[in-house]
């Protein structure tokens, strides 16, 4: 660790266990459900984390971890037996690297499916008006259960914070949240009719406001054109976080589903391929920048890097000094948090599951502020359909993982938070002159309003001051300005007090 403490200090090197597992669903079940055993009340795994084939699976460092403290695993030769005994073909480790390399080139396995088609070009969809889209929300009254459990008070909390607004007759004309903007920068956008798309425009998402940093000009679409473009390696990933942030939909599932804001603005910067993005660091914060700049209210990065950069800590500090909140997503597979969570001045989300349980792939450590739900969760179905055709499915269980959802999450508190106090009146309260007390305002109340995790006490200070908890945030009361403590500089000495 460097003297610069942990936030700037490089993730330690070290092998990640992969196992091959039989082609089967069902013995791949089999052997999940053995690791949950084996888990027990020390947290949860709703899904195994897929690797570089159809039939290679990760089994995270904090999981690992966990069981090796049992009797007997503690050597090499042991923990590689009691995974053939639950039904691993093979065993093998994996340099931090070579796993990460293998991520950030885009070979995975995505939802099930090795994805190795070419890169998809599609006319640009008619600019013009975005329609109502059948069913959009109107005022959080009309959201009806029943409810995924990260919403509601098994999770987040968010459902009691949506009738908050629905009694409140400061808020009975429109969507209290509709006008807050959330930077999404991600894998870019696709067309889903969860999200507004109808008729190729959609009353949610604004293309037309963000940009394409990953792409080169040479592609069909307009350079600026976020859409995804279904490349090998994470397609859809933006979609689906997109759909955890602002969905809205009745009828396209046996439930309803909702984002933890429906019907919010996101605005989407397409900057990479993979959720891995050493490679794309300088893109990552022109995004960030331009996020900032063009209004944007919320920056959400369910994405990160093994290693630090001035493009990314300066681009926090540009959305720090404007008041912009940035949710940043600790990571899985390696045991220690990414970049840019591993800096000052963003909100870092580690991950739970049912229970409030930690979910045994998330990254923990002292970079992690607070924790969001992140294992069993409902998700929209992304497909890369063409331009002005829009994704009606939405997946029939709630299998998706990752601190990505945690990080959306976080971004849509903040979003109902922002509507809550209203994003001028709290500019006025806390001073044009000093609007970094905004984002410190929302993360010194989210950490105090924290519901506890179930988590052992050894590992108290590894997951932040708790769960994000919507209903408790909101009726907190706005922290006086003097009392608010500006965060050392994103790239600097780790800050404890932020």
């Amino acid at each position: 660790m460097s003297d610069l403490g942990p936030r700037d200090a490089e993730l330690a090197y070290g092998n990640v266990t992969v196992v091959q597992l039989p082609a089967s669903p069902t013995a791949c079940q089999r052997f999940l459900r053995r690791l949950q055993e084996a888990l027990g009340d020390a947290g949860t795994l709703g899904a195994l984390t897929p690797a570089h084939a159809r039939d290679v699976y990760v089994v995270p460092q904090v999981l690992e971890a966990v069981l090796r403290q049992r009797p007997g695993l503690a050597s090499d030769a042991a923990w590689e037996q009691c995974l053939r005994d639950w039904g691993a073909l093979a065993v093998n480790a994996l340099s931090r690297d070579a796993l990460f390399h293998l991520l950030q080139r885009g070979v995975a396995v995505v939802d099930g499916e090795v994805l190795g088609t070419p890169k998809l070009t599609r006319a640009a969809a008619a600019a013009g008006p975005a329609p109502a889209a059948a069913g959009a929300p109107l005022l959080p009254q009309d959201f009806q259960g029943p409810y995924d459990w990260h919403l509601d008070a098994r999770g987040a909390n968010v459902v009691s914070a949506w009738a908050m607004f629905a009694g409140d007759p400061r808020f009975q004309a429109a969507l209290p949240w509709q006008d807050i903007r959330i930077g999404h920068i991600d894998t870019g956008y696709t067309e889903h009719a969860a999200l507004g798309w109808q008729g190729g425009a959609s009353g949610t998402v604004k293309p037309a406001d963000g940009h394409d940093y990953w792409d080169r000009p040479q592609r069909a679409l307009p350079w600026d054109d976020p859409r995804d473009e279904w490349l090998v390696g994470f397609p859809g990933h933006g979609t689906r976080i997109s759909g955890a942030i602002a969905g809205f939909a009745v009828g396209l599932d046996p439930r309803p589903f909702y984002g933890v804001a429906p019907g919010v603005t996101v605005v989407p910067f397409r900057v990479t391929d993979s959720v891995i993005v050493d490679h794309v660091k300088a893109e990552i914060g022109r995004a960030i920048r331009h996020a900032v700049d063009a209004g944007c209210h919320v920056v959400n990065i369910s994405l990160g890097a093994l290693f630090g950069s001035r493009h990314l800590s300066s681009a926090l500090d540009h959305a720090y000094e404007h008041g912009v909140i940035v949710a940043c997503a600790a990571g899985q597979y390696w045991g220690e948090v990414i970049y840019p969570g591993r800096y000052n001045r963003c909100i870092t989300m580690g991950g739970v599951g049912p229970g409030l349980k930690p979910w045994r792939a998330a990254a923990r450590g002292p970079c992690v502020d607070l924790c969001g739900p992140a294992d069993a969760i409902r998700r929209v179905r992304a497909e890369p359909l063409p331009a002005g055709q829009a994704a009606q499915r939405i997946y029939p269980k709630a299998d998706g993982d990752g601190t990505s959802y945690a990080t959306a999450t976080c971004s849509g508190v903040a979003a109902l938070w922002l509507a809550w106090h209203g994003v001028a009146a709290l500019k006025a309260f806390y001073g044009p002159g000093e609007l970094w007390r905004i984002p410190a305002a929302f993360k010194a109340l989210a950490r105090q309003t924290a519901t506890p995790g179930r988590w052992p006490a050894q590992e108290a200070d590894q997951y932040g001051s708790g769960v994000i908890n919507a209903a408790a945030l909101l009726a907190a009361p706005l922290p006086a300005p003097h009392t608010l403590h500006k965060a050392h500089p994103a790239g600097g000495l780790f800050d404890p007090d932020d």
